[in-house]
């Protein structure tokens, strides 16, 4: 019998539910897409829009909620096979820090948090789109699928409207403030990994994460968990510098003091 709650809508799917580059794959693509067109074109009379601070506060609390549901959730419909377990699930993603930093971003507009979010958004926050792997066995008759897309997506479209609204730009030192800070976050990471059975925080640890099936550009790495992390830091590094170099060739400008 159906089960809307636990089967259902907020169950956990089944494996090939979702599919790499299918319609439902490009749809979230396309929405983002044509949202960041059409804040773009609208640029001159959002900055004039009376309310534009509480829009920003608003998408703010959505992220919060759009996170935050995310363990409701696995708290909700709950876990008997192990793979889906809080303790492999905590909040020890990039994608999840890009999220939480881009939250105080939008309310504070802080540039070190603008610099931050734009590092680890356009560039780390990509991937997951491209091979969404984690969504795999949810589809779109799953709650799953929904909070994918805004979780990784809304961090990148307020990126971009802090960068035509408010005519944010990263700075350079940013990015060793956000390599910085993967660092620091990176540690328990190591530490949740040597610690948790199952746990791939940072997809680090060189074994397969509990519930994850589907290409993943991690497994391309090998299985120690030394060299991938040099690997990784290495190239995010360079992933850093490109966006950086990207952004400045396309808006004509370079660095400034800014704090």
């Amino acid at each position: 019998m159906y089960d809307f709650f636990d089967d259902g809508f907020f169950g956990y799917g089944e494996a090939g539910d979702f599919q790499y580059y299918s319609f439902w794959h490009f749809l979230p693509i396309f929405v983002l897409i044509f949202g960041i067109v059409i804040v773009y074109k609208r640029r001159e009379s959002i900055k004039k829009w009376k309310w534009e601070g509480r829009f920003r506060y608003i998408v703010a609390f959505i992220m919060l909620i759009v996170e935050m549901s995310y363990f409701w959730r696995l708290l909700y419909v709950g876990d008997e096979s192990g793979i889906n377990s809080l303790m492999i699930k905590l909040p020890l993603q990039v994608c999840q820090w890009a999220l939480i930093a881009c939250v105080f971003m939008v309310m504070s507009k802080n540039d070190t948090l603008f610099g931050i979010t734009f590092f680890l958004s356009l560039t780390l926050g990509m991937i997951p789109i491209i091979m969404p792997t984690v969504i795999t066995k949810t589809g779109p008759t799953y709650y799953r699928y929904y909070q994918f897309w805004m979780e990784h997506e809304i961090p990148i479209f307020m990126t971009y409207y802090m960068i035509f609204i408010h005519d944010k730009k990263p700075r350079y030192k940013d990015i060793w403030i956000a390599q910085g800070a993967l660092t620091l976050l990176s540690i328990p990471c190591v530490i949740a990994n040597k610690k948790i059975p199952g746990a791939n925080f940072m997809y680090i640890n060189g074994e397969s994460q509990g519930g994850v099936v589907g290409g993943n550009i991690a497994q391309l790495f090998p299985e120690s968990q030394l060299i991938r992390y040099i690997s990784f830091f290495i190239i995010v590094l360079i992933l850093f510098h490109i966006s950086y170099w990207v952004f400045i060739k396309i808006k004509g400008t370079g660095d400034d003091n800014r704090s």
